[in-house]
């Protein structure tokens, strides 16, 4: 796996109220048994929000919403 594999699954097990890089590294921590460079977490993220899996609001980060079939469609190929 991944780190940014390990992030992702981090942030979707906090859940819905959001994950700090605190709690994410935490739970990494716990789970993976790794202990991950604050740096490194942030580079996985940054990568997860350009890619658009993962929202940041208010230093929180949260799962993106599902995209339909059609709004995948439209992103991939334009308008």
């Amino acid at each position: 796996m991944t780190v940014r594999t390990w992030v992702f699954e981090a942030i979707e097990h906090i859940g819905k109220d959001g994950a700090t890089l605190r709690d994410i590294q935490r739970h990494i921590d716990e789970h993976r048994f790794e202990e991950l460079a604050v740096d490194t977490i942030e580079a996985a993220l940054e990568e997860l929000v350009g890619d658009g899996r993962v929202d940041l609001e208010g230093g929180r980060y949260r799962v993106s919403g599902r995209t339909s079939k059609e709004d995948a469609l439209k992103k991939l190929f334009g308008e």
